[in-house]
């Protein structure tokens, strides 16, 4: 009888250490992630002459009426009341409406909920509203597109945020080993602007699907060339918006947007 439960508790202890071993080779796996809300990703990319804005790397020909070249190393923007417009024209707000865009930190990939059904455009303003503009930029979360410590889109000395900061160099042809700066920041209440993306326009009017569980891919295109269309950077190549001279040619760079249509939502 005492062989006989010997060799059962032998028995026992084999497959209690069977268990452990086929535990320990085949740990629990989680189970995969589903999206269960719908939900849009915009992809802001900069581009010039449809080919992907590079820093410090390389020179871009710029449309000027004399020919020149452009180099970038700072480029961000902030935009304010983002939303998706559905076909019957009522509007999903993207997250609380403000984002930061930082097209040399890569910055430009962002994740949104909304309702499922078919989106013909997306609106948004560059710039801020007033109150907002001028109000205490302290009361933003540490990871909040208006904090000016991340972004570092806020004029302290002056008040109000830069919305669009483009800074880089230019010069006369390509063997020129002397560059120039460039230095284009628009601020002040008095340069904030509406745009609304349509989807698809170069090709005709068309619309984004939103379906449920799944994220759906909006690629927004900023062409930069357009934005300096017919400019002659020799002449002009620094605002920072205020000033008779520097506002005015602040102003003509922001029609260049809308006249030449720099903002674009591909067909999907």
């Amino acid at each position: 009888m005492k062989k006989l439960n010997k060799w059962v508790g032998m028995l026992a202890i084999a497959a209690m250490a069977f268990s452990v071993q086929s535990c320990e080779e085949n740990p629990p796996v989680d189970p995969p992630v589903v999206n269960d809300k719908p939900g849009v990703e915009l992809n802001v990319a900069a581009l010039w002459d449809g080919q992907p804005l590079t820093f410090l790397s390389g020179w871009f020909e710029q449309p000027s009426p004399k020919k020149e070249y452009v180099q970038f190393f700072n480029f961000g923007m902030i935009v304010s009341k983002l939303r998706l417009v559905k076909e019957d024209d009522t509007e999903v707000m993207l997250g609380d409406g403000y984002q930061w865009i930082d097209f040399k930190k890569q910055r430009t990939k962002f994740k949104y909920e909304v309702p499922v059904g078919k989106y013909k455009a997306l609106r948004f303003t560059l710039g801020l509203d007033s109150a907002i503009n001028h109000g205490d930029p302290n009361q933003w979360g540490a990871e909040h597109p208006l904090n000016g410590n991340l972004t570092g889109m806020h004029w302290g000395w002056a008040g109000g945020y830069i919305f669009q900061a483009i800074d880089g160099n230019y010069k006369d042809s390509l063997t020129d080993k002397y560059t120039k700066g460039m230095s284009l920041h628009t601020a002040t209440d008095v340069m904030v602007r509406n745009f609304e993306v349509p989807v698809g326009a170069v090709l005709g009017a068309a619309t984004l699907e939103v379906k449920d569980k799944a994220i759906t891919p909006v690629q927004v295109n900023y062409h930069v060339n357009r934005f300096l269309k017919g400019i002659e950077l020799k002449k002009n190549s620094v605002s920072h918006s205020e000033g008779v001279k520097e506002a005015a040619f602040m102003q003509q760079l922001l029609g260049n947007l809308k006249l030449y249509s720099a903002f674009e939502i591909p067909a999907p």
